[in-house]
C-alpha cells in the first residue's frame, strides 16, 4: 500500500479526527466536496500527503484536466486525493481529506487510506456525502447519518440526525466504514439531502446544513457566516425562478408538508440512490403537473382535456 501513498511529512497531531469527502457518485449537488473545500479554506488546513491516482482510476472515465497556464504552456491535473491537517485548541486536531471515489481496486485504496490514518494516530473517521432526495429547497436542509460506533451514534441521535436503513448499491464510504469496524476504529457518516429538482452545484444551502451539524458534532470553531449568506442567496434565487410557476410552487409546498410531517427520506443518507437524470426529474414533475391538472378539472366539473 505504501507505494500508492506520498507523504511530505507526518504532522504531530493529538489523536486527530479524520473527515473525508469524495467527489463523484456519493456527492450529489457537490454537497460533500463543497463542504470540504469550505472547511479546508476557512481553517487554512495544510496539505501534507496524497494518494497517487494511477492504480485507482480509469482515466477514460475520470479524465485528467489540462489547463493553459501560459502561452504555449499547459498543465496536466490528475484526479487528486489529498490529506490536509489543522491543529486546533482544546485537544481538537483534524485531518481533512478531499478526493474522488475510485473506479478500481477499492480494497487497496481503503488500505492505503487507512494506512495514513494509522500513521497519524487517527481516533475516528467521519465521512461526508450528498444524495438527491424529494426534499424542498426551503427550510432547514435535511442531514442524516449513521455510525457503527455507539458514542458517535448517541451524539447523532442527540442532534436529531435521522439514522439510515439503506440497502443497495454502495459507495466507497461503506467500504471505509466496514474496514474501520474490522480495525476497531470509530467511524460514522453525515449525508446532506439535495432537492432533486435543483441542479445547483455546489448546493451551498445543503453544504451549510451539513457544516452546521458537523460543527455541532465536533464542537468545531469554524466561521459559517460566508456560506450561510450564500445559502440564503441561493434560496432567494430559486424562489424568484419559481415565482411565475404556480404548479411548481405547489410541488414545493407538498414537499414542505411532507418534510414537516417527518416523512422518511425517499432514499437513506447512509448510501445514495442512483442519482436521477435530468430527464427522470422532468418526467416526475410532468406527472405531478398532469395529476394537478386532472384534479382541478374534476373539482371544476370540466370534461377531460
Amino acid at each position: 500500500m505504501a507505494e500508492h501513498l506520498a507523504i511530505d511529512a507526518v504532522p504531530e497531531l493529538r489523536t486527530p479526527t479524520l473527515i473525508a469527502a469524495f467527489a463523484g457518485w456519493p456527492d450529489a449537488g457537490e454537497v460533500a466536496s463543497g463542504s470540504m473545500r469550505y472547511l479546508i479554506r476557512k481553517l487554512r488546513a495544510k496539505k501534507f500527503a496524497w494518494i497517487e491516482p494511477e492504480a485507482f482510476y480509469a482515466f477514460t472515465e475520470v479524465r485528467p484536466q489540462t489547463t493553459l497556464v501560459a502561452p504555449y504552456q499547459r498543465e496536466l491535473r490528475w484526479p487528486s486525493n489529498e490529506f490536509h491537517f489543522w491543529r486546533g485548541s482544546d485537544d481538537l486536531d483534524l485531518i481533512l481529506f478531499l478526493g474522488r471515489e475510485p473506479n478500481l481496486r477499492w480494497k487497496t485504496y481503503v488500505d492505503t487510506f487507512l494506512e495514513l490514518a494509522e500513521r497519524c494516530g487517527v481516533r475516528r473517521l467521519i465521512t461526508l456525502g450528498g444524495t438527491f432526495d424529494s426534499v424542498p429547497h426551503t427550510g432547514e436542509p435535511r442531514v442524516s447519518g449513521t455510525a457503527a460506533d455507539a458514542t458517535l451514534r448517541r451524539a447523532l441521535e442527540g442532534m436529531a440526525v435521522r439514522s439510515s436503513t439503506y440497502q443497495g448499491p454502495t459507495s466507497i464510504h461503506s467500504a471505509l466504514v466496514d474496514a474501520c469496524r474490522q480495525r476497531n476504529l470509530a467511524s460514522g457518516s453525515l449525508w446532506g439531502h439535495a432537492p432533486h429538482y435543483l441542479q445547483a452545484a455546489p448546493n451551498v444551502k445543503v453544504c451549510y446544513g451539513m457544516l452546521r451539524k458537523l460543527s455541532e458534532l465536533l464542537d468545531l470553531p469554524v466561521d459559517l457566516e460566508e456560506i450561510r449568506g450564500a445559502a440564503r442567496a441561493l434560496e432567494l434565487r430559486v424562489d424568484r425562478l419559481l415565482a411565475d410557476n404556480r404548479e411548481l410552487q405547489e410541488y414545493v409546498r407538498q414537499l414542505e408538508a411532507s418534510e414537516a410531517a417527518g416523512a422518511e427520506p425517499a432514499a437513506s443518507a447512509a448510501e445514495p440512490p442512483e442519482i436521477p437524470s435530468p430527464e427522470a426529474v422532468v418526467e416526475e414533475l410532468e406527472e405531478f403537473l398532469r395529476q394537478e391538472q386532472q384534479r382541478r378539472r374534476e373539482e371544476d366539473g370540466s370534461p377531460p382535456g
